[in-house]
C-alpha cells in the first residue's frame, strides 16, 4: 500500500514524472510483444525484431516499477534510450542497404519521429 502512495504522491507533486508516466504506459500498450507471436516475426525473416520488442516492453515496465525511484528511474531511462539508439541505427541501415527496400514516405515519417524524440 504504501508503495502505491508513494507512486501517487510522485505524479501529484513532481513535474516530469505524469509526462513520463504516459508515455511509458502507451509504449507499454503499443508494444508489439501483446499484440504478435515470435512467430510472426519469424514468417517475416525478422526474429530478433520481436527480441527487441521484448527488451522494450521490459525495460518500458521497470520505468514503471521505479517511476518513484529517481536514481533507479533514471538507469532504466538510458538504457531505454540506448536501445533506441540501437533500433534506429538498424533501421537507417536496412534503408540504405542494398537488401532494404526502397526510402519512401513512411520512412521519412519515422525518422522525423526519432528526430523529435531525441530532441
Amino acid at each position: 500500500m504504501r508503495y502505491f502512495k508513494k507512486i501517487q504522491e510522485t505524479l501529484l507533486y513532481y513535474d516530469f514524472q505524469p509526462l513520463l508516466f504516459f508515455w511509458v504506459f502507451s509504449d507499454i500498450l503499443n508494444n508489439q510483444v501483446l499484440w504478435t507471436k515470435l512467430s510472426y516475426w519469424e514468417g517475416l525473416g525478422q526474429p530478433n525484431t520481436y527480441w527487441l520488442y521484448l527488451s522494450y516492453l521490459i525495460v518500458s515496465m521497470s520505468m514503471m516499477v521505479f517511476i518513484h525511484n529517481i536514481r533507479w528511474l533514471s538507469k532504466f531511462v538510458f538504457v531505454y534510450l540506448t536501445l533506441y539508439l540501437f533500433s534506429t541505427i538498424r533501421y537507417l541501415v536496412n534503408i540504405f542497404s542494398n537488401e532494404g527496400e526502397p526510402f519512401d514516405v513512411t520512412d521519412f515519417k519515422n525518422i522525423l519521429i526519432t528526430c523529435f524524440y531525441a530532441f
